[in-house]
């Protein structure tokens, strides 16, 4: 069997267009200035809380790429806490710096709904979680991404709870 060229140039570009495997997600932020911690130390506040939020709602989004497509989830951040705490008396750091010790590991709390393709609630619930064990064990943090501490909880949420 031959293949007109349209007929070929057609199949390419199929097999080109990603399949959507995602869920879709709907994400809410409660509000920043009642979160436990979500202080910048070397920039600007706001710029860094808006930083924080979109790598953090970008973590969730990809985890979501990960259940059904026909599903849908809604997420509502209420609470937040970085990894380590924000200390002003090092020298050479007058806006502070974020140094994290065992004792200062990071934890959320939000609210889910999971849907599925007819609507019906999957799962719902409100979720207070922490990851404690964070700075366990070998870690080659060379390069590590930022709020890397805090993109690992949100996995491990997911692959707890959804």
């Amino acid at each position: 069997m031959k293949l007109r060229p349209s007929a070929v140039l057609a199949l390419v570009l199929l097999a080109l267009v990603p399949l959507s495997h995602a869920a879709t997600l709907e994400f809410t932020w409660g509000d920043p200035e009642k979160f436990r911690d979500i202080r910048a130390s070397d920039e600007n506040q706001d710029k860094y809380q808006a930083n924080v939020m979109k790598e953090l709602e970008a973590q969730f989004q990809k985890e979501a790429g990960k259940l059904p497509a026909d599903q849908k989830l809604k997420v509502d951040v209420t609470d937040l806490n970085l990894a380590g705490e924000v200390e002003y008396f090092h020298e050479g750091f007058p806006n502070g710096l974020r140094v994290v010790r065992n004792v200062d590991f990071p934890s959320m709390k939000l609210s889910y709904v999971l849907r599925d393709g007819k609507g019906q609630i999957v799962k719902s619930g409100d979720s207070d979680f922490s990851y404690m064990e964070f700075n366990s064990g070998i870690q080659i943090l060379q390069g590590a991404k930022p709020l890397h501490y805090e993109l690992d909880m949100i996995s491990k949420w997911y692959k707890r709870t959804l």
